[in-house]
C-alpha cells in the first residue's frame, strides 16, 4: 500500500503519470485538501493536459484563496493559457496579477511572451527592459531583448549596442545555453556577419543536436 505523500518521490522521478494515480487515491480520501489538488495540477501541466491544469486551479482560486502557493497558481495557470496560445486570456490574468505583485519577473516575462506571439515587438522589448531595470542579470530577459531586437529591420545604433550587450551578458552568465547561443548568432547573421553566426549555432547545436530551428539557421547559412 502507497504512503500518502509517495506521489512526491514519483514527482521527483519524473514519473507525472505514476504520481496522478496515486494522487487520484489520495483525493479520493482527502478532496478539500489544497495541497494534493496543487500538486495534480502540477502533474496534469507535466503529462500536457493543459485544460484539466487550468480547471483545478480554477477551483484552487474559487475555493481557497489564502493558499500558500497562491502566486504559483497564478503563474501556472497563465502557462497553461499560453501552452494553449489562448493570449487573450492569459493576458487579461496577468495584468489583474500584476497590480498586487507588480514587479513578479515571471508574470512580465509571460506578459512579454504574449506580446511577442500577437505581434507587438515593442510592447514585448518594453516589458523586458522593465525586467531588466529591476533585475540587471535576469538572463532569460536579456537573451529575449537582444533577439528581439534583432527581429526589427531597423535598429538605430543606440538599439544595436543595447542588443550586442543584452546578449553577450545573458551568455557570460550562461555561456552553454543553445537557446542563448541561438540568439546571438541570429543577431550575428541579421547584422552581417555569417561566419561568426556559424560558430554560434554549431555550439548551440552540440549542445541541443538535432534542433529543427537551428539546423534550419545552418541551412540558410550555406546559401
Amino acid at each position: 500500500m502507497p504512503e500518502d505523500n509517495d506521489y512526491l518521490s514519483y514527482m521527483n522521478k519524473g514519473n507525472y503519470a505514476m504520481a496522478l494515480n496515486l494522487l487520484d487515491q489520495a483525493l479520493l480520501q482527502n478532496p478539500e485538501d489544497p495541497i494534493l489538488l496543487y500538486n495534480f495540477a502540477l502533474c496534469c501541466f507535466q503529462t500536457k493536459n493543459f485544460k484539466k491544469t487550468i480547471q483545478v486551479l480554477g477551483r484552487i482560486l474559487s475555493e481557497y484563496p489564502g493558499f500558500i502557493e497562491l502566486d504559483n497558481v497564478y503563474r501556472l495557470k497563465v502557462f497553461s493559457l499560453v501552452e494553449l496560445k489562448d493570449w487573450e486570456n492569459a493576458e487579461t490574468i496577468i495584468k489583474e496579477r500584476l497590480q498586487i505583485a507588480v514587479d513578479d519577473a515571471k508574470l512580465l516575462s509571460f506578459l512579454a511572451h504574449v506580446y511577442e506571439y500577437t505581434h507587438r515587438l515593442e510592447e514585448a522589448i518594453s516589458v523586458h527592459r522593465r525586467i531588466l531595470k529591476a533585475n540587471p542579470d535576469y538572463k532569460n530577459s536579456l537573451n529575449s531583448l537582444g533577439y528581439l531586437l534583432a527581429l526589427k529591420k531597423k535598429l538605430t545604433p543606440d538599439e544595436r549596442a543595447e542588443a550586442i550587450r543584452s546578449l553577450k551578458k545573458a551568455l557570460e552568465l550562461d555561456p552553454n545555453n543553445p537557446a542563448y547561443l541561438d540568439s546571438f548568432g541570429y543577431f550575428l547573421q541579421t547584422n552581417g556577419k555569417p561566419e561568426e553566426a556559424w560558430k554560434a549555432y554549431r555550439k548551440a547545436l552540440q549542445k541541443n543536436p538535432n534542433h529543427p530551428v537551428l539546423l534550419e539557421r545552418l541551412k540558410n547559412l550555406k546559401k
